[in-house]
């Protein structure tokens, strides 16, 4: 929601609301794959007894998405994923600690930001005492209420101001700023790098694919609109600042509404960074392990996530370079690519499959086709041109900067 805007004003209005639209919509397709192959995966472990506990009921650990990958493509494209995932997930949980540190500049500039980013590092490392999934259900339903504030007193914000004359018509700059915009669309749109274990926390497994397009109605509702109003309202402002809050004028309905986005991020991040928890755990031993030594151990990692986001504060361009590198990857690429490999060599496979192809599909064929595509287009205008874009533009940052930058794109 917070970076959305600059995204626009990069791409442009013509171009950026078209781009949201049809990344949603592609998003949506690529979950369904992704939960057709864990349905694959939890039938094979449950074949061969490795689905539950000693008691028959109990889940033996969580279930992630590099697992999945292996389970049923092979291990080396478990490891491949594994390292994509990481980076992913490492980035989205840096971002938070990024944006929360602004927001909070942004109302009390009592501190730098990166004063505020030691502050809101250091509250991340509670949340390495949440232990599943399914403990974060109270705390959601929070976090999304205050984005649904946000979008409304927003949109309000903007009708007031009024609308620039020519803002809709204005183009990017140049193809750097145009992709480095887009990739945000792909890292805002593609946070499928948790499905596994949001999977795993329902009740119904195999609705995933029907709940998510649902909750993406909301998504979208209170992401797209803003955007454009945003860009329409302050165009010049939007292009400079990379987080919305910087655009908007201060009053006592910013305040409020910084205040329930703060609960928010600090909700997205310990959602981001859980499976990477999950997967440090079942590194050095213990997942499962009791949680009073289980959850200390996490420490490690939220360290090294508040060293990065003290060093790198450019909070729209690490969405932009998640979205290159590793969200087009892990959330259009793959699912396509995996689904492919598993069910395009095998018509037994197909005939077996617990999760079929829909019918307004028209069947496999056209399924694999469309996936194909898919494969080609994010690999080719995602992670190659958009990589080059958003690394251009960081190393552009830092050319100029440096690291370590002590309140980057503050006001004056």
């Amino acid at each position: 929601m917070l970076t959305l805007p600059h995204a626009v004003s990069l791409t442009g209005v013509r171009a950026g609301i078209p781009l949201i639209i049809c990344y949603t919509l592609i998003s949506m397709w690529t979950v369904h794959l992704l939960n057709a192959l864990y349905l694959e995966y939890k039938v094979k472990r449950v074949r061969n007894g490795e689905w539950f506990a000693d008691d028959g009921k109990t889940k033996r650990k969580s279930s992630q998405y590099f697992e999945v990958m292996g389970g049923t493509c092979g291990k080396w494209l478990q490891w491949f994923t594994l390292a994509l995932t990481v980076l992913n997930l490492m980035g989205n949980g840096t971002a938070q600690i990024v944006a929360g540190a602004a927001n909070t500049y942004f109302i009390n500039p009592v501190l730098t930001k990166r004063g505020w980013t030691l502050v809101w590092g250091a509250l991340s490392l509670l949340m390495t005492l949440i232990p599943t999934f399914r403990d974060f259900r109270l705390l959601n339903v929070i976090a999304i209420a205050g984005t649904g504030f946000t979008a409304v007193y927003i949109w309000i914000e903007c009708h007031y101001h009024g609308f620039t004359p020519g803002a809709a018509n204005l183009a990017p700059y140049n193809i750097q700023s145009f992709f480095t915009g887009a990739n945000v669309f792909l890292w805002a749109y593609g946070g499928h790098g948790v499905s596994f274990e949001i999977i795993d926390a329902m009740w119904a497994p195999s609705k995933y694919d029907l709940v998510y397009p649902l909750s993406y109605l909301f998504t979208f509702t209170i992401a797209a609109p803003h955007s454009m109003l945003v860009q329409l309202a302050f165009p010049t402002e939007n292009l400079a600042q990379d987080n919305v809050y910087g655009v908007l004028p201060k009053n006592g309905w910013l305040v409020a509404s910084v205040i329930i986005m703060l609960i928010h991020q600090i909700v997205a991040y310990a959602l981001y960074v859980t499976p990477i928890f999950f997967m440090w755990e079942k590194l050095i031993g213990t997942h499962e392990k009791p949680n009073w030594i289980r959850l200390p151990s996490r420490l490690p990692v939220a360290l090294v996530l508040w060293f990065i986001a003290i060093a790198f504060p450019f909070y729209g361009l690490i969405n932009s370079i998640i979205g290159a590198l590793t969200g087009s990857m892990v959330s259009f690429i793959l699912p396509c690519f995996a689904y492919n490999l598993y069910y395009m060599t095998s018509k037994q496979r197909r005939l077996a499959a617990p999760k079929q192809p829909p019918r307004w599909t028209g069947g496999w064929g056209p399924v694999l086709v469309v996936n194909s595509l898919f494969v080609i287009y994010y690999f080719v205008f995602g992670f190659c041109i958009g990589g080059w874009a958003s690394i251009k533009t960081l190393v552009d940052k830092i050319h100029v900067l440096g690291i370590f930058v002590d309140c980057y794109q503050c006001k004056k």
